[in-house]
């Protein structure tokens, strides 16, 4: 779910402070390995999903998490991050959604229009960290707001990560496109719009093997410049969800 503070220390304070929010240890539930589903989000599906609420990822970023700031309808889930509406010590308020159920390998799926602004990360993503760094895998989609014609992808193992950042061949603010990735024992493989886009498949970095949940995210920060940007206005800026889906494996066509 990130990229460059001065990245390793920035690493180990995001690690620490996912570690203590997070859903309980990923060891404690048995991963779901078959599960296929193609959710549109019209709604809040509580046996899938949970929003977080009540917290956030610490000093450095400058929003917490707060469910009134997701909502659901025909277009699917919007999070919205604004100025907070009182009751907490952060300049601002944003939503992120995390499933109940842990995957262990698949092809993930989320179909978005991200939201512009500097300072600000749209992030679709699945995490686990249950005790020390080697607990820790990840894999990332991430789109800056400050640059929304490149993408970020990243995976971690044991708390070691590898990243690339690619161009796209559109705005992500402008329309909704279609971003996956596909987990399996021998490589990763990333998508946008059914379009293979990057691989890897360890060398150099073994692949994540501990079960994950999926999250989807919007956050903003006044402290991580280098890598996105200063905060500029006061929003509401919104990250749209149409779809959200998984199967064990990518298929060669789009599931949302």
């Amino acid at each position: 779910m990130i990229a460059r503070m001065g990245a390793r220390n920035f690493f180990a304070v995001l690690s620490m402070l996912l570690a203590a929010h997070a859903a309980p240890l990923a060891h404690a539930q048995q991963a779901d390995q078959g599960e296929h589903f193609v959710d549109h989000l019209h709604g809040l599906d509580q046996t899938r999903w949970r929003v977080s609420d009540g917290w956030s990822n610490g000093a450095w970023t400058a929003s917490d998490w707060r469910r009134g700031q997701i909502g659901f309808g025909p277009a699917g889930a919007a999070i919205t991050l604004a100025r907070n509406p009182g009751g907490g010590d952060k300049e601002f308020s944003s939503g992120e959604l995390q499933s109940n159920g842990l995957y262990q390998h698949g092809y993930f799926e989320a179909r978005l229009r991200a939201a512009r602004g500097s300072g600000l990360v749209n992030g679709f993503f699945t995490y686990t960290r249950g005790g020390d760094e080697s607990t820790w895998d990840e894999i990332d989609v991430e789109i800056l707001g400050r640059d929304t014609h490149s993408v970020q992808l990243t995976y971690f193992r044991q708390g070691a990560k590898r990243t690339i950042t690619l161009p796209l061949l559109f705005d992500a603010a402008l329309a909704p496109h279609v971003y996956g990735f596909d987990w399996q024992a021998g490589y990763v493989r990333w998508y946008v719009d059914g379009r293979l886009i990057h691989e890897e498949t360890g060398d150099g970095l073994p692949l994540p093997v501990e079960p994950q949940r999926i999250f989807l995210h919007l956050w903003n920060t006044t402290t991580l410049t280098d890598w996105l940007g200063p905060i500029q206005g006061n929003g509401p800026w919104v990250l749209q969800v149409a779809c959200v889906a998984r199967a064990p494996a990518f298929q060669g066509q789009m599931l949302c």
